[in-house]
């Protein structure tokens, strides 16, 4: 799976958290809007999966959650984060401004 960690950087406007040690290849990716909403994205390079979680401060659970496999790129591009599928085609579209939100291509 590739990504641009610039990209990452500039979307989530932090450095990931490191899972186990780098060389796992497994990283989570966080940030937090105004309004307390919370997108959480979990990767593994080396397995080409990825997961995804939006939760709101004031609730208890999920909004959702959902696990992408065979993953090939993620990219971040004019304020969205796209993940594309082995046939580069866009399995989920998350908007960070002007709030969170997620077009789902196809799952």
């Amino acid at each position: 799976m590739k990504y641009d960690e610039y990209e990452m950087l500039e979307l989530f406007e932090d450095e990931p958290v490191v899972m186990i040690d780098k060389q796992t290849g497994m990283f989570m990716y966080s940030k937090d809007d105004d309004h307390g909403f919370h997108l959480l994205l979990t990767m593994s390079v080396h397995e080409s999966k990825c997961s995804v979680s939006l939760s709101y401060k004031h609730f208890k659970g999920l909004i959702f959650n959902f696990d992408l496999e065979d993953i090939s790129q993620i990219k971040g591009e004019n304020d969205r984060l796209k993940i594309l599928g082995n046939d580069d085609n866009t399995e989920v579209e998350i908007s960070f401004k002007p709030h969170f939100s997620l077009k789902k291509v196809r799952l």
